[in-house]
Formats: C-alpha cells, sequence, structure tokens
C-alpha cells in the first residue's frame, strides 16, 4: 500500500452500513509532518489534498476575520513552540518525532525514573503546555461542531 511506503500507520475505519465499504485513516499528528511542512506533499493522500481546517472553513464563510485567524494560529505556533522547548529543557532532542508521541515518550521515561524537583517542575509544565496547545488545536483547526 502507497501510505504505508510512505512510512504512514494505516488503518480501517468502516463506514456506516449507509455509506458502505470503509475507509483508510491514520492517526493524528500526522508522522510526515516535520512542524512546519508536509514531508510527503507530492504524494501526499486525497484526504490531505482536500482537508480544510475548520478556521481556514470558518475565515473563507466571514465568521473568522483574517486577523482574527492569524492570530488564532501565531498562538497555536506559540503553543507548540513552549511544548518543544520544554521537551528540550527535558532532555527530548529528537525533532523526527511528533510532539504528541513526543510528549508520550517523555510521560513513559519520567514514570520509570525519580524525578528531582527541577524536573517534576518541568514536567508539570509540559504537561500543561501540551494540554493547551491540544485545546486550541482541537478548537480552531479540527472539523467539529463549528462547521
Amino acid at each position: 500500500m502507497r501510505l504505508r511506503r510512505l512510512g504512514l500507520q494505516v488503518s480501517t475505519l468502516r463506514k456506516t452500513e449507509n455509506e458502505g465499504g470503509s475507509v483508510l485513516k491514520f492517526p493524528q499528528p500526522c508522522r510526515a509532518h516535520d512542524g512546519c511542512r508536509c514531508c510527503i506533499y507530492a504524494q501526499r493522500p486525497r484526504y490531505c489534498r482536500e482537508f480544510e481546517c475548520v478556521l481556514l472553513k470558518n475565515a473563507a464563510a466571514g465568521r473568522t476575520t483574517q486577523s482574527e485567524a492569524l492570530k488564532i494560529i501565531d498562538r497555536a505556533k506559540e503553543r507548540a513552540e513552549k511544548v518543544r522547548q520544554l521537551l528540550i529543557e527535558l532532555g527530548d532532542q529528537d525533532k523526527e518525532l511528533p510532539l504528541g508521541a513526543r510528549f508520550h515518550r517523555m510521560r513513559r521515561r519520567i514514570e520509570r525514573g525519580q524525578l528531582d524537583e527541577t524536573k517534576a517542575d518541568l514536567y508539570g509544565r509540559l504537561t500543561l503546555a501540551v494540554h493547551e496547545l491540544n485545546l486550541i488545536v482541537s478548537q480552531a483547526f479540527y472539523p467539529g461542531t463549528d462547521e
């Protein structure tokens, strides 16, 4: 399968009886996204080619101004950068993995090891930063009730 050859983990989601068949999907955040661009852009799946985030749809429909949309994007980028910096402070230098995967790996490391006060504080700040990033991403970018 082409997506697997591109390095994406793929699973099958069954459609409802009315829709019939099934559709392929892959977990998010996407492994092909390096933080600011798609590494497989020319070969990206149809879903990615057709995807429009909620923020883009709201801006196109006039429900959000361009200025407001840019502020939301800047806030999301700032929150992602905060997560990156905290991961680095905790010793995770791996820029190949998505932030969510890096956070979960760090959580497992923290759970297995002894925490001094400094690491405990950093990990608490990281957990909060990841939560804040997830909130803005889920509210502003992913399809949901705002459509």
